[in-house]
């Protein structure tokens, strides 16, 4: 690892001095695009500071206060209801690829991974990702289940991407970033609508919003129903439904109360698209969640914010004959696997062709204060606890609840030294009852050159704590009671000694706003180092658990997985994001991370995976949309994503071709009577049709192309 032994300080500075050859030519770029609007303002700049503040963007997540983006500790990218409407996506994680530095993945029809900065498996679990504060990551699966979520494109307002470690405000999932998507309510949204979307593979969906307004507050609903046919390799469908209502009531000048409650279901069926002849299993999913906060203003200074939350997320795998099993497991005919069953004890048995099994619950609750001592310091801390709970016969070998309980306290302070200077120090102390504790500080200056141009330096040291299924994860394959139950093989063994993951970060961020111009810039230059990072490894079996017989014996390899701490890689590169409105109707934005990775991950004792192709080295992302009049828009968006390994898949050892991904959409609004609206929106995904990998060889994306209406009334 020579390349890294200047430190974190000086590769971040090498880092900066490789973008200006790449910076040169957006600078031309950004010149010869404002340039016409500079001409067309009849010379009209006299932008006072109400105006640039007014421009500048606040935003929550980073540090839970509200702050410019001139002031924030961190890089953040915020995807707002414009880009939403511009993006041609028709999922959540599509949006995702608007952000710097951010890979979005297909690992099967109906999985999907979020991840930043690349080395991941097919279950992405270092970004926190949340609804209106409320964490939807899952203990059972150590991951975030985007088809379980229950909420779409038209239930956003905005998402706000922290893009960087952040442990200190949001907690040990924050790990890499977090991700805050806001909802829309009744008082940003009063309309009603009613949606239906049909397109390539048996796509359907429909869609229901109401806004209703009463003496004691206002309430949303939303529906919605969607099912596909899958792809035509595996014909993996899927079909589900959600129902949410959110309310807010005012009880006093100075008390509010904001209630949310969410229930989804659906039938998805799983596939490993390593395989080609892999068997789809159908997996079920219950899943419902309450989420109460009480924001009380005390005084002008002083501001309290109480919430509680609980989720309950249920997936059931149904299981198969022992011989079926062993077919799919195989790949061979049900005669050979019948044979097979017999001769390992198991004929008559029922196992479940897929691990996506179980029960989970979490509970939270949280008081926050917020202090504004002075025009110059602003304090917010508060104190947390989460009480998590799952039990699977699969993942956990246990039909009996598995507790982790967590408690957390933090603080973070912003100080305003000088008009220029201004202070973030941040921190989040974490206790877990399966892992030891630890602090996770946070230390940013902001430098504003004025009032709308900041250089932002930052340090942060984090730590993210196992998970339950990290912990916990046992399964043993056994023989049928005629033979006692006895261990067969033992394919998941408990983590014993498993400690946090740390992440050591340095960035220099730069953030621009050319009022004149409608024009953002955000650049970042990072180092990150982990060090003890948590991955699956390989251990050899106890050989007094299993069954003492030599024949079967021969057909066992002696190991079990677990997790360890085995990863340690460093991250370096840069990362710029540019929105650009030349007038009102027009909005181009275009994104671009680069990332060397150099480190390794010992999966095997002596198989070390040497990191430095796990992550796509260079992604990019543009779009460019325009508004002809009161009815006609049409935005086209060209994403990229250099080659890369994934940690999963034919040994995580071939490599995922780059490619290039064209999208179109075109909407026509039109009057149908005084107070109702419709929309018609034609999407076409891969445009160009230039056929691409995601994650595995099999899974293909292809063209694909939906029609939508929508009526608003």
């Amino acid at each position: 690892m020579t390349r890294l032994q200047n430190g974190p300080v000086v590769s971040v500075l090498l880092s900066a001095w490789r973008f200006t050859r790449c910076l040169a030519p957006l600078g031309a770029l950004s010149f010869s695009l404002a340039a016409p609007l500079t001409f067309a303002s009849d010379g009209v700049t006299d932008f006072t500071e109400a105006d640039l503040f007014a421009d500048i963007p606040e935003v929550l997540s980073a540090t839970r206060l509200p702050q410019r983006l001139t002031e924030a500790p961190a890089a953040i990218t915020i995807i707002d209801r414009e880009m939403i409407d511009a993006s041609a996506a028709t999922r959540i994680p599509d949006l995702l690829r608007l952000v710097p530095g951010m890979q979005v993945f297909h690992v099967s029809r109906n999985q999907t991974g979020v991840t930043y900065h690349g080395v991941s498996d097919n279950f992405p679990n270092r970004m926190e990702v949340m609804i209106d504060g409320r964490s939807i990551y899952l203990p059972l699966l150590s991951t975030v289940g985007w088809e379980t979520i229950g909420i779409e494109l038209d239930d956003i307002d905005r998402i706000e991407v922290v893009r960087g470690s952040n442990v200190p405000t949001q907690g040990s999932n924050a790990f890499l970033g977090s991700i805050n998507i806001i909802t829309r309510t009744s008082l940003n949204e009063p309309n009603n609508s009613a949606k239906v979307l049909t397109g390539n593979r048996g796509e359907k969906r429909a869609e229901l919003r109401h806004s209703l307004f009463t003496d004691f507050g206002h309430l949303r609903i939303s529906a919605g129903s969607s099912a596909h046919d899958g792809s035509p390799l595996y014909n993996e469908t899927a079909d589900n439904q959600y129902l949410n209502l959110s309310g807010s009531s005012t009880l006093s000048l100075r008390d509010t109360i904001d209630l949310q409650l969410g229930f989804a279901r659906g039938e998805t069926f799983i596939v490993d698209a390593g395989s080609l002849r892999h068997v789809p299993s159908p997996r079920d999913h219950d899943a419902n969640f309450q989420y109460l906060v009480w924001n009380h203003a005390a005084s002008d200074e002083n501001e309290f914010r109480l919430s509680f939350y609980h989720n309950y997320l249920k997936l059931n795998v149904d299981a198969i004959p022992a011989n079926e099993w062993l077919s799919r497991e195989f790949e061979v005919d049900l005669a050979t696997a019948t044979g097979f069953a017999n001769l390992f004890g198991v004929d008559g048995s029922m196992i479940r062709p897929d691990s996506e099994h179980g029960t989970s619950e979490q509970y939270d609750i949280e008081l926050q204060h917020t202090h504004y001592a002075n025009e110059s310091l602003s304090l917010i801390s508060g104190l947390g606890y989460r009480y998590e709970q799952a039990k699977s016969d699969v993942l956990l070998d246990t039909e009996s609840w598995i507790v982790e309980e967590r408690g957390r306290a933090f603080a973070n302070a912003q100080w305003n030294q000088t008009d220029q200077l201004v202070w973030n120090l941040g921190a989040m102390h974490e206790t877990a009852s399966i892992a030891s504790n630890r602090l996770s500080p946070r230390l940013a200056l902001n430098y504003l050159i004025d009032e709308s141009t900041s250089v932002r330096a930052a340090r942060t040291r984090a730590f993210r704590m196992p998970s339950i299924l990290e912990r916990h994860n046992t399964y043993f394959l056994r023989q049928n009671d005629a033979n006692g139950n006895r261990i067969l093989e033992q394919q998941a063994s408990p983590a014993e000694g498993l400690i946090p993951g740390q992440i050591d970060t340095t960035e220099l961020g730069f953030y621009c706003l050319i009022p004149e111009n409608n024009l953002q810039l955000d650049v970042r230059l990072f180092h990150e180092r982990v060090s003890q990072g948590i991955r699956s490894k390989f251990v050899e079996v106890d050989p007094d658990l299993v069954i003492d017989d030599p024949v079967l014996a021969s057909l066992e390899n002696g190991t079990s997985i677990t997790k360890g701490n085995v990863e340690f890689f460093d991250a370096e590169g840069i990362e710029f994001q540019v929105k650009y409105k030349p007038q009102p109707e027009t909005l181009v934005l275009l994104n671009y991370g680069h990332v060397e990775i150099d480190g390794q991950y010992l999966k095997k004792p002596n198989d070390t995976f040497q990191l430095h192709h796990y992550a796509p080295k260079d992604t990019a992302s543009v779009l460019v949309s325009h508004q002809f009049d009161d009815q006609w828009q049409a935005s086209l968006a060209h994403y990229f994503m250099g080659s890369t390994r994934w940690l999963e898949g034919t040994s995580g050892k071939e490599v995922r071709k780059a490619y290039q991904r064209t999208d179109l959409q075109i909407k026509k609004r039109f009057p149908l009577t005084q107070h109702t609206d419709a929309e018609v929106k034609l999407i076409v995904q891969n445009l160009l049709d230039k056929r691409y990998q995601e994650f595995y060889a099999n899974n293909h994306f292809d063209r694909r192309a939906y029609v939508e209406f929508k009526l608003l009334y």
